[in-house]
């Protein structure tokens, strides 16, 4: 798991502090895990995990795919929502809802 932490945060192009603030930890802690056989608890998988869309599974076990596709397309959708005003938001709800519409109908055909 040690060097999939690496591996993870490589991939992300964070250094070992900016990795470590993202999850609420200190750059020393970063340098803990990702050395070979060091422990890294639940807490800091499962933040590992949610924070950078992380499989679970793949952390563990190095099986599956690294990140959860369907989680990081819903948590960039959901910051760059929370960029637009309320007038762009509401739009892009309104949108959303349109196209949702004509998928059910062409659904139906």
């Amino acid at each position: 798991m040690n060097n999939r932490i690496r591996e993870v945060r490589k991939i992300l192009s964070l250094s070992q502090k900016d990795f470590a603030e993202k999850i609420g930890l200190k750059q020393n802690a970063i340098s803990y895990m990702e050395k070979e056989g060091s422990t890294v608890t639940e807490q800091n998988i499962k933040n590992i995990c949610h924070v950078f869309s992380v499989n679970e599974e793949w952390l563990r076990t190095g099986y599956g795919n690294i990140f959860l596709e369907e989680t990081k397309k819903s948590k960039e959708f959901f910051e760059i929502f929370d960029k637009l005003s309320p007038i762009l938001q509401d739009y892009l709800i309104k949108s959303s809802q349109e196209l949702l519409e004509a998928q059910y109908k062409l659904e139906k055909q």
